[in-house]
């Protein structure tokens, strides 16, 4: 019996052609990608404007408090001058309401720092986004060699955008007549890192407590700011240890009469 032999038949299949189906769901792909825009644009759009409404209240209630402590200064002063034409009250009261308006011009200017705080990171004027070290405080606690800390970190200008990044402090000092360099992570339990994580709008508050070692003497904090993206900065301050800026002071005018 004769055997035909020859090359292999693939198997064919039949497949409708249908462009108008193929371009419908392309165009249902797109339009589902500019909904998702869209909405992710609106949510964005709406926590900043969240967020800068908190911030604008809470500048005008302190602005609010701010000029409920000026009148009473105001009020005081008539009654001081009042009493001591009158003579209705003896020398100790009067001290009394001194000191008070004393304490009353003291939170007048912690009020005033903090108007100015709020209006320096809104700046409606600056157009420039530009990371800043505001500040670094240090409180003395009771607890001998123990302070309280707080780092403040601010993004003046148009803020639409978080800014985010790493902060390095560092407390440079004298330990057995030596230059010694402590990470704050090395003295403080509240900071877990060498590079502190930050993430913000407006502003942003680091704050804890640090033990300095026995025999150590506290000169100065530096402090490094890196921020991540595209326009990545850096930028470093020192600060003062409390106290040691007197010395400072005494060693400059002693350099000046010298030379």
């Amino acid at each position: 019996m004769a055997v035909v032999k020859g090359s292999k038949q693939d198997k064919l299949t039949v497949v409708s052609y249908d462009p108008w189906s193929r371009f419908m769901k392309r165009l249902l792909l797109l339009v589902l990608v500019g909904v998702f825009g869209v909405a992710s644009f609106i949510s964005g759009r709406y926590e900043a404007l969240e967020a800068q409404e908190q911030a604008i209240a809470e500048r005008d209630q302190l602005l609010e408090d701010l000029q409920m402590a000026q009148d009473e200064i105001s009020t005081n002063s008539s009654r001081v001058v009042m009493l001591e034409k009158g003579g209705e009250v003896d020398r100790r009261s009067t001290e009394g309401l001194r000191q008070n308006m004393v304490d009353l011009r003291s939170q007048i200017a912690t009020l005033q720092e903090e108007v100015a705080f709020y209006k320096g990171i809104m700046a409606p004027s600056s157009r420039k986004q530009n990371l800043r070290i505001q500040k670094f405080d240090l409180e003395k606690s009771l607890e001998d060699k123990r302070y309280k800390f707080k780092l403040v970190l601010t993004q003046v200008g148009a803020n639409q955008r978080f800014i985010s990044g790493l902060a390095g402090v560092n407390i440079v000092g004298v330990l057995n007549g030596k230059q010694k360099v402590y990470g704050l992570r090395d003295l403080s339990e509240d900071i877990q890192d060498y590079g502190i994580k930050y993430k913000f709008r407006y502003f942003q508050e680091i704050s804890g407590a640090l033990v300095l070692p026995e025999g150590y003497i506290a000169e100065s904090v530096e402090v490094v700011l890196q921020s991540n993206g595209s326009k990545a900065k850096r930028i470093e301050n020192s600060f003062p240890w409390p106290g040691h800026e007197q010395k400072n002071d005494k060693k400059q005018e002693q350099t000046n009469a010298k030379q």
